[in-house]
C-alpha cells in the first residue's frame, strides 16, 4: 500500500521543448517536440508532431524526410545513454543550436510522466494527427521495466549490470541482454521486448541464451507488454519463449518482479 502511494504522489520533472528553427537570422521558430526527465526514475521520454501539413505552412522548404526521422533517431539515443541520461541531457543542451533548438527545462509535477508525457505534448506541441505512440514498442516496454528497477532500488546495485554482451560466452557474437545479476551461481538476464512486433528478437534470445546454457547454468526472463492474447503474431512469439524455456513477465505486474529480483540480490 505503501509503495502504491508513493508511485501516485506527484513527482517534479522536467521538460524541454523541442523548436524548429529554419532561419537562425529571423529566429522564428515552432515548436515540434517535447523531451520530459523524471530523475527520481530516471526517465528521459520523447514525443515528437507528426502534423506535417502544419510544418509545410510554417516553412514551405521544410525537409520532412528528416523531421520525420527524429522520433526514432531521439528514442535511439535516449536507450543508449540510458545509464547517463543527465548527460545526454547536457550534451543537447551545448550542441542543439542551430535547425533544431532545446528551450530550457521548465518544472511540473506529474504523478506518471510516462503516462502524461501526451497530456503535456498536447498543451505545448499540438495533438498528433496518427494518435498517441503505441504502448506495444521494446522501447516503451524497455522505459517501464527500468523504472520498475529503479524504484525497486535495484538500479544502483552493484550487482546489478546493464548491457550485458553476449561475446562474454561466444566470441564475437554482437547481441546484448538488457540486464543481468548473478545470484548463487546462476546467470540472469531479463530483456524486454514487444510478443506483437518482435518476433524475430524472441528467435535472437532462444539462440543467444542456448549459447550461454553451453557455456554454464543461465536463465532468462522476457519482460513483454501483455501475454499474448487474440494476436497472432504475439502468440507465435510467446510461443518461441516458451519453448526456448524462457520465462514470460507481463509489463502489468513488472513491479512485483523488480521487488523479487531486489530480494535475490539482497540474499
Amino acid at each position: 500500500m505503501k509503495r502504491m502511494v508513493e508511485e501516485s504522489k506527484p513527482k517534479q520533472c522536467s521538460f524541454f521543448l523541442v523548436r524548429y528553427v529554419p532561419d537562425l537570422v529571423r529566429d522564428e521558430c515552432v515548436n515540434i517536440g517535447l523531451l520530459l526527465y523524471n530523475p527520481p526514475e530516471r526517465f528521459l521520454g520523447c514525443l515528437f508532431t507528426d502534423d506535417w501539413r502544419r510544418i509545410k505552412r510554417f516553412h514551405p522548404q521544410a525537409d520532412l524526410e528528416f523531421l520525420r526521422e527524429l522520433q526514432e533517431d531521439f528514442e535511439q539515443q535516449i536507450d543508449a545513454h540510458e545509464s547517463d541520461l543527465e548527460g545526454y541531457i547536457r550534451e543537447m543542451q551545448e550542441s542543439f543550436s542551430n535547425l533544431i533548438q532545446l528551450t530550457p527545462p521548465r518544472t511540473c509535477f506529474l504523478a506518471d510522466p510516462q503516462a502524461e508525457i501526451q497530456r503535456l505534448f498536447a498543451r505545448y506541441v499540438g495533438q498528433r494527427v496518427s494518435g498517441p505512440l503505441p504502448q506495444d514498442t521494446r522501447l516503451y516496454v524497455k522505459q517501464r521495466l527500468k523504472t520498475a528497477f529503479v524504484r525497486a532500488g535495484v538500479w544502483d546495485l552493484k550487482r546489478f549490470e546493464k548491457s550485458i554482451p553476449a561475446s562474454r560466452w561466444n566470441s564475437g557474437d554482437p547481441f546484448v541482454f538488457d540486464y543481468g545479476y548473478k545470484p548463487n551461481g546462476v546467470a540472469k538476464f531479463v530483456h524486454a521486448l514487444s510478443l506483437k512486433r518482435d518476433s524475430e528478437l524472441a528467435k535472437v534470445l532462444v539462440y543467444t541464451l542456448d549459447r550461454v546454457r553451453a557455456k554454464e547454468r543461465a536463465e532468462l526472463t522476457a519482460v513483454v507488454e501483455a501475454l499474448a492474447a487474440e494476436d497472432e503474431a504475439a502468440r507465435f512469439s510467446q510461443r518461441i519463449l516458451e519453448e526456448g524455456r524462457i520465462a514470460v513477465q507481463p509489463l502489468a505486474t513488472v513491479d512485483e518482479y523488480a521487488q523479487s529480483v531486489r530480494r535475490e540480490l539482497m540474499a
